[in-house]
């Protein structure tokens, strides 16, 4: 519009007055929490760092930089200060008090672009306010730890009901008593209104002069009112808001009933997971009863167990995560028509895998890796793996199945990781084509090793499933459950199901021991997986 009037000539004005403000709003690659493994808040407290025109150099030059290196050197210099008024106090209460002043308006983007409210693991206590920080004469930060931050982290709530308790610390360093008045809100208004976490706090706790006072926060999660989880490692894998559904997070605020200006605050989080609980009944016969005791719909899905490990060391501490290591290996054949896969009438193969200890996201630091010898001359033909979309890097998020020919180091990818955050289950799945087969191959066998490999931290393959035979529909051991079919069944809260073990008297698997069975989409700690072995 205005290039098409710029023959007659066009007058423009810029009025202060009308604009919207670009500040307070994060930046779209800042780094976001919560933690890997346990989920704790993270980042705590945030900085303007997007192209800050101040760096090191000749003196009288500047240039433009930005991210961690532009807010690092802000928090830095706060804390400097900080520390330069307030020798005596600790690195903790230091940092409380950074945390505790924040401004916490912040935005996911500028007003102009209809910028939401960021979560909590997007910027902590808010952006840094060291002005603030500097007058006011409270901190407050949970009592066991000194963290200036709530992390009630991750939990699996299959039951109807879950506690959960902190204590917070608060510190007078007036030379008054002071009485606070405790409150507590939600960050996001669906929260709120969904009714499924509810934060009691007391309503007001009397700090003396120069002293410490403390008061609990009770959290209370209602399992049946959780959203359905449908956080992956997938096609969801790199939504921000995704995981915003899912967290519920909020801000304890303490305010001074004598002066409303000493005002701080501190952030909570907690990240629900509505969760079923299955159990294995009546081993010892051909039928074996499942049930699920948790508020989520189990979904329960078998293979033919082909291998199963011992439980690994999780490493030292500092060790960034626990070793990526095997429980139970499996696999299940799913014949599918021509046009699904090319031309062809042809197969999908699914490889299960469940480990010991819960993978955050499949894009680190488990890859699995597994190599298939389909002609079985001795050398490896295919791997199949989990990659990030950018196969070779993290730049994206989302987690693919990767197929590579060995032959000639091409690789494509049909099918998105099938991995729910979180968890210690991971299928991987692909079409018959990818490993130069189709529906004319059902039973030829072909040699499998598959290795678990920290792609994150040091390279390592740290556990492994050697020397197995498998054939495209050769398992021998088939699940079928009487209200679901072949291969899974959705099963209610409080609801059973009958599984019977099919044995179709195949001799092709040299390793096959009977079923695995994986249980989605949450689980009580170590009961993700199940296992029925047919002796």
């Amino acid at each position: 519009r205005l290039k098409s009037g710029l023959g007659a000539g066009v007058t423009v004005r810029l009025d202060p007055a009308v604009g919207i403000p670009l500040v307070r709003h994060m930046v779209g690659s800042s780094s976001r929490g919560p933690s890997m493994g346990n989920i704790q808040v993270k980042p705590e407290i945030g900085a303007p760092g997007a192209s800050i025109s101040a760096v090191a150099g000749s003196g009288v030059g500047q240039q433009p930089f930005g991210g961690t290196s532009g807010a690092a050197p802000m928090v830095s210099g706060s804390a400097a200060l900080l520390k330069q008024a307030y020798p005596g106090r600790t690195l903790m209460e230091l940092k409380a008090a950074l945390v505790n002043t924040a401004e916490t308006n912040i935005t996911n983007k500028a007003a102009i672009g209809g910028g939401a409210l960021a979560a909590i693991t997007r910027i902590g206590g808010g952006e840094v306010r060291v002005d603030e920080a500097l007058v006011s004469p409270l901190i407050a930060y949970e009592a066991e730890t000194a963290a200036p931050s709530l992390s009630f982290t991750f939990h699996e709530v299959s039951q109807t009901k879950l506690k959960l308790s902190k204590w917070v610390a608060v510190r007078n360093y007036s030379d008054k008593e002071m009485k606070l008045r405790v409150s507590s809100d939600f960050r996001f208004a669906d929260d709120a209104a969904r009714g499924a976490v509810t934060v009691k706090v007391p309503r007001n706790v009397e700090v003396p002069a120069n002293d410490w006072g403390y008061f609990e926060v009770k959290v209370e999660i209602e399992g049946d009112k959780l959203p359905n989880w449908n956080l992956n490692s997938g096609s969801l894998g790199a939504s921000g808001d995704a995981l915003t559904a899912m967290e519920v997070d909020g801000y304890i605020y303490m305010t001074d009933q004598s002066d409303a200006a000493n005002r701080i605050q501190l952030p909570w989080h907690v990240l629900p997971r509505k969760a079923a609980n299955v159990t294995l009944r009546n081993m010892k016969g051909p039928d074996v009863q499942v049930r699920n005791r948790g508020v989520a719909t189990a979904t329960v899905e078998s293979y033919s167990l082909i291998g199963a490990n011992y439980n690994l060391p999780e490493g030292p501490a500092g060790g960034q995560a626990p070793v990526p290591d095997f429980h139970y290996l499996g696999y299940a054949t799913y014949p599918v028509p021509a046009g699904f896969c090319s031309a062809d009438e042809s197969f999908l193969l699914a490889f299960a895998v469940n480990t010991w200890e819960r993978q955050t996201h499949a894009v680190a630091p488990l890859s699995i890796e597994v190599y298939l010898d389909t002609n079985r001359d001795g050398n490896d033909d295919y791997l199949v793996i989990n990659r990030d979309v950018s196969l070779n890097n993290i730049t994206d998020g989302r987690n693919l199945v990767w197929v590579i020919d060995l032959s000639t180091g091409a690789a494509d990818a049909f099918f998105y990781t099938d991995h729910n955050t979180n968890s210690g289950n991971t299928v991987l799945l692909l079409c018959g084509e990818q490993i130069g087969m189709n529906a004319a191959n059902f039973g030829q066998p072909m040699n499998l090793n598959a290795y678990a490999t920290d792609f994150y931290f040091t390279g390592n393959v740290t556990d492994k499933f050697e020397g197995i035979t498998v054939a495209p529909l050769g398992e021998r051991y088939l699940g079928l459950f009487a209200n679901g079919g072949l291969g899974f069944s959705d099963i209610g809260f409080k609801q059973n199901d009958v599984l019977t073990v099919v044995d179709t008297g195949s001799t092709t698997n040299n390793t096959e021991m009977g079923l695995v069975l994986l249980y989605r989409p949450g689980a009580p700690v170590g009961a993700e997986a199940g296992v029925v072995v047919v002796r």
